[in-house]
């Protein structure tokens, strides 16, 4: 009985065998062409990002406004773009700098020494005027804007923000206490937005104005204004422009480049939550002198 199993394996091998010579010649009828190279399919379809064409004209409110109301991406593309992937610069960037270059600030005689201030390592960013917005070239993060009769809302995912300004005209506060959004004012020139902040807290850094990143974050004075200029060229398409006139820091008013920034193109693209903690063990926070971190013990002393 054994042999006879022996004598069935050893057929059923030979047909293997036999069957796979037979397919090999047929598989290699059709070779790979020479130097062609095999197109990589990467997670979430990096490899396939292009950028959005217009969309049509820009969507308008009531009241004969554009509505500049949606989910914008810092980037050509309508979607969360990191720089680890292999996507055309072009749809990455916000803005051509050979075809709208982008001066530096320019600061005072000793000013840069006392007013520039790179975020230390493992600091969380402060939302504000303007840096919630301006941060994103470097977190690729999406802001959102809604826009109702006599209001305009601004949220941001990180530094996770809320800001709101009224669009009826009204002046800035005749006292306004210092907050890190800034008491705004707004107008339309046109199809455009302009915003104008003041009272910022001082507290807070410009970062990636005019500087790369955190680490070309600068202070300000109490003189600060910050106007800003919201455009919806285009269905898809939002261009945002952000001045920096401080006469205590800067020789000059600076300017940014218009950045472009686009709708998100997928409807179930929802808002997420995103804390920064600096994630400190309990005993770090000891030293600090908080309240104990832990559970109760028995008798619900920590």
């Amino acid at each position: 009985m054994q042999a006879i199993r022996r004598l069935a394996a050893v057929t059923a091998g030979m047909a293997v065998v036999s069957f796979c010579a037979l397919l090999t010649p047929a598989f290699a009828q059709n070779p790979a062409p020479q130097g062609e190279k095999k197109k990589e399919n990467i997670v979430g379809g990096f490899d396939d990002v292009k950028a959005l064409p217009s969309g049509g004209a820009a969507p308008r409110a009531a009241d004969g406004h554009v509505d500049l109301s949606g989910r914008y991406y810092p980037n050509s593309a309508g979607r969360m773009l990191e720089g680890a992937y292999p996507v055309d610069r072009t749809v990455f960037r916000q803005f051509d700098p050979k075809e709208t270059p982008e001066e530096k600030p320019i600061f005072k005689p000793g000013m840069d020494v006392k007013y520039k201030s790179p975020v230390p390592y493992g600091t969380c960013d402060q939302a504000g005027t303007p840096s919630t917005v301006t941060i994103q070239e470097n977190q690729h993060g999406p802001i959102v804007l809604i826009q109702t009769p006599g209001m305009l809302t601004l949220l941001a995912e990180y530094p996770l923000a809320v800001r709101q300004v009224h669009l009826d005209g009204r002046p800035h506060a005749k006292d306004p206490d210092p907050t890190f959004n800034g008491d705004s004012t707004a107008r339309w020139d046109g199809d455009t937005l302009v915003l104008e902040a003041i009272a910022i807290d001082t507290r807070l850094r410009n970062i990636a104005v005019g500087f790369p990143g955190e680490g070309g974050a600068w202070l300000h004075s109490d003189q600060e204004v910050v106007t800003e200029r919201f455009t919806r060229q285009s269905k898809n398409y939002l261009i945002y422009q952000v001045s920096v006139n401080d006469p205590v820091v800067l020789q000059k008013p600076w300017t940014s480049a218009p950045r472009k920034w686009t709708l998100s193109q997928d409807p179930n693209d929802d808002w997420q939550e995103y804390f920064c903690t600096h994630n400190e063990e309990p005993e770090e926070y000891k030293k600090m002198g908080s309240p104990p971190v832990g559970p109760a013990g028995p008798d619900g002393v920590r």
